[in-house]
């Protein structure tokens, strides 16, 4: 097993619509990882991102944000978040 060491952040995500219907609280959040430069090769190689891309056009994403880039760790949806 590898890991990233990736912070981790609680964000909206409109995946599992099941289960956000069971929650009283906390609907629709789920738990993403930030994605940094140091990073960005493991979410390629361990296939975590529902977007088809390599490590240098997530690269490339990571610079071009204006604030920072984080992995849905349940339907891999790749989000900018204000941080």
């Amino acid at each position: 097993m590898s890991q990233s060491g990736a912070r981790q952040w609680r964000v909206e995500c409109d995946c599992l619509p099941v289960v956000a219907e069971a929650r009283d609280t906390q609907h629709w959040e789920r738990m993403h990882s930030q994605v940094s430069k140091a990073n960005a090769g493991h979410f390629v190689s361990e296939d975590r991102l529902a977007a088809d891309l390599n490590e240098d056009e997530l690269r490339e994403r990571h610079e071009q944000a204006d604030g920072t880039l984080v992995v849905c760790n349940v339907c891999g949806t790749l989000k900018e978040v204000a941080g």
